[in-house]
């Protein structure tokens, strides 16, 4: 399995036979076989998230599919024989993807809007939050964190003990001294193989910044260190 890093949360993954690309909103798509199933994800319609232009951007390839959160009205441009799914928080679906059998995608319910995703093929499970994070602003009060936390913990908590191959989280610098806890509470839930972290306003350092933090000590080893757009890794 393949994984690129397109720019802020936005990712592609492929393998032999299918392609995923997860919140593309700007930056070239990598170079892969056309010919492969594309399955495009919008986890929701924030603007850095989502772009219209995603339909037209992804027109190279002739077996394509748009899984759009529900909160994304957009549609197809007439005339376009894609297919369109819309899903929300807390669905299971699954789509006769290629060679190695079903995909399937579970969706988790946002701290802020729309969905994260849970993909499954071939063997390997990727998670893309979105924006499915622990948004302890700190003016925010502490009222606010508190019911904030418990939102986060809850949806979270349905990744207890899961194997995920890959999980795209965010890693967003605004939190300031809070940036950290969100990505933190993923890592010791789940069981992550490789860790990509994401929404970083293209502040990468940040990535160092918490693999220096004693918290990280479990699991540093296990973040990818993004420095750029179009950067790949081999899982």
């Amino acid at each position: 399995m393949k994984v690129t890093y397109i720019g802020h949360s936005g990712f592609m993954v492929e393998w032999e036979d299918v392609v995923c690309l997860f919140d593309w909103v700007e930056g070239e798509l990598p170079e892969t076989d056309r010919s492969k199933r594309l399955y495009a994800f919008v986890s929701h319609s924030h603007p850095d998230h989502f772009t219209p232009e995603l339909f037209a951007r992804c027109g190279a390839f002739p077996r394509r599919t748009f899984l759009l959160s529900s909160d994304v009205k957009a549609a197809l441009p007439k005339g376009d024989a894609a297919a369109l799914v819309r899903v929300s928080p807390e669905q299971h679906r699954l789509f006769a993807a290629g060679k190695k059998g079903v995909m399937s995608v579970t969706t988790l319910r946002s701290t802020d809007l729309g969905v994260a995703f849970v993909v499954n093929y071939g063997g390997k499970t990727v998670y893309h939050a979105g924006d499915l994070h622990l948004w302890a602003w700190p003016d925010g009060g502490a009222e606010a964190e508190k019911q904030m936390k418990e939102r986060f913990s809850k949806e979270v908590g349905k990744l207890k003990g899961l194997p995920l191959d890959a999980a795209f989280l965010p890693l967003d610098p605004r939190l300031e001294e809070n940036f950290w806890m969100g990505f933190d509470a993923v890592m010791r839930t789940a069981e992550v193989g490789i860790a990509f972290p994401m929404h970083m306003w293209e502040k990468y350092g940040y990535i160092d910044s918490l693999r220096d933090m004693p918290v990280s000590e479990p699991y540093r080893d296990r973040i990818a260190r993004i420095t750029g757009p179009g950067q790949t890794f081999e899982i």
